[in-house]
């Protein structure tokens, strides 16, 4: 039970996690994989038209993705952290650190993944149907396939814009900032999922809103003041304009990246405290 890393202990309690995905999550994966085509039969019955563009299904399959990171640390680990039944967890002859890594690894990776790869699946099946409203496959998406790694929707947004430069730059910074930003959430879930002992990704979602409306209540008034204030906001609106859009840009994106990158450790540190010394 120390914390070295031995690779031979590491496959095999990947192996066990990976054993344990279906009974743990696997119904939970599949309800999401099929969520997609669940939501577009749910809103044609109710007559609504929902788009079928490649583009939109590619999306609506990496938000399911990213649902099942989320999820991945409650379900996958739901005993951890509760007295008595979370011995069994705590005994495994593997350190914690493999423990922690393997953990890692199917909430950020292979859940999501699955889930991903599973809906992508499923959309191929459905546009190979010679029936049915899937008429286009999803590598025919003008926002390119996948999304989050091709550029083109970048290139095709501003083909006729002035900003060309700025998104043919900056385009990369947004993956970064999503990639970044993807980690520090499902790291944020994993750490209250070692927190909380019963509907942990509920009782998450409820703490980051009253946590939101806290920050409101004590920022709005502030937000007003400013606004009201017409020389601050003078001088404001002043500095934007002296300053080149490229430079504001560099500060946007890698405040957010550099953001993301201090939220990850931090969630990665307490997330890894809080089951280094989990008391059983």
């Amino acid at each position: 039970m120390n914390n070295k890393f031995d690779w031979n202990r590491f496959c095999k309690v990947v192996n066990k996690d990976f054993r344990n995905m279906w009974p743990m999550f696997g119904t939970t994966m599949i309800i999401l994989a099929v969520l997609p085509f669940a939501v577009w039969l749910f809103m044609t019955v109710l007559g609504v038209d929902v788009p079928l563009d490649p583009a939109f299904r590619l999306i609506m399959i990496e938000g399911v993705a990213y649902i099942a990171a989320l999820m991945a640390p409650s379900r996958m680990y739901r005993t951890w952290n509760i007295r008595n039944e979370g011995i069994y967890y705590a005994m495994l002859p593997a350190s914690k650190l493999e423990k922690f890594i393997s953990a890692l690894f199917f909430s950020l990776v292979v859940c999501p993944l699955a889930v991903y790869l599973g809906g992508m699946a499923l959309d191929v099946f459905l546009t190979a149907l010679p029936f049915g409203p899937w008429e286009d496959w999803l590598w025919q998406s003008k926002v390119g396939f996948p999304f989050i790694f091709d550029m083109t929707f970048f290139d095709n947004l501003v083909a006729a814009g002035e900003e060309m430069d700025l998104f043919d730059y900056y385009g990369y910074w947004w993956v970064s900032s999503c990639w970044t930003g993807y980690i520090s959430t499902v790291l944020m879930f994993f750490f209250t999922a070692t927190l909380f002992k019963r509907h942990k990704v509920l009782q998450t979602i409820l703490w980051l809103y009253v946590i939101e409306f806290a920050f409101s209540i004590v920022l709005i008034p502030v937000f007003v003041a400013l606004f009201s204030n017409t020389d601050i906001m003078e001088g404001l609106y002043d500095y934007i304009n002296s300053r080149d859009p490229q430079t504001l840009f560099n500060w946007l994106f890698v405040g957010t990246n550099v953001l993301n990158v201090l939220l990850t450790a931090l969630f990665g540190w307490l997330s890894w405290r809080r089951l280094k010394k989990m008391p059983y």
